[in-house]
């Protein structure tokens, strides 16, 4: 799935869920106490679990670790480009955004990129937090960044807000002696 539709999908799904979230009804907060009890017993019990499961002989998978071949300048440059990316969507800025996007992007279209993006800005408050970035691959014109994406979200002029935890690999490359975003790879986790 290429990540055009990959974003179109979380956006769905995170409108979706907050159009849920709307028609319900307001809880009492006698159910958000018990709510918080079963949240507590079920965190025990997956704990519980967890240890049993271990003594079976389960695994967990290995640290994500920083690439370790990238010069300082460049690990600079490439967390300056990432995070001016992050900073013209969250000010909703498109040309801005769309400055930070290589010209001839590998997992999805230039021109529908812009198209999606102007309709996200238009239709929804939305901001994204990366947490834990991490530059985990590099050659001399091309990186990988990992990071745990936070997107809250909800619709323009609405104060419901629908938050998801996504964990990202976004693919740089040297463009003109700038890093641009190559391709962006998403898996949802929370």
């Amino acid at each position: 799935m290429n990540i055009h539709k990959t974003r179109l999908l979380l956006i769905f799904m995170l409108v979706g869920a907050l159009m849920l979230a709307a028609c319900g009804k307001e809880e009492k907060s006698s159910d958000k106490q018990e709510d918080t009890k079963v949240t507590t017993n079920n965190n025990e019990q997956e704990n519980n679990n967890t240890s049993n499961s271990e003594n079976i002989g389960e695994t967990t998978a290995p640290p994500i670790q920083e690439a370790k071949n990238i010069p300082a300048n460049e690990k600079k440059a490439l967390l300056a480009a990432f995070d001016q990316h992050v900073k013209t969507f969250n000010q909703k800025d498109l040309d801005g955004y769309m400055s930070t996007i290589s010209k001839n992007p590998t997992s999805f279209k230039l021109d529908e990129e812009r198209d999606y993006i102007k309709n996200i800005f238009e239709t929804t408050d939305i901001q994204i937090n990366p947490q834990n970035v991490i530059i985990i691959d590099y050659k001399d014109n091309e990186a990988n960044i990992f990071t745990e994406m936070k997107t809250i979200v909800s619709e323009a002029g609405s104060k419901k807000k629908v938050e998801q935890l996504s964990r990202q690999i976004n693919t740089f490359k040297k463009e003109d002696g700038q890093w641009k975003l190559n391709a962006t790879f998403a898996m949802e986790t929370k």
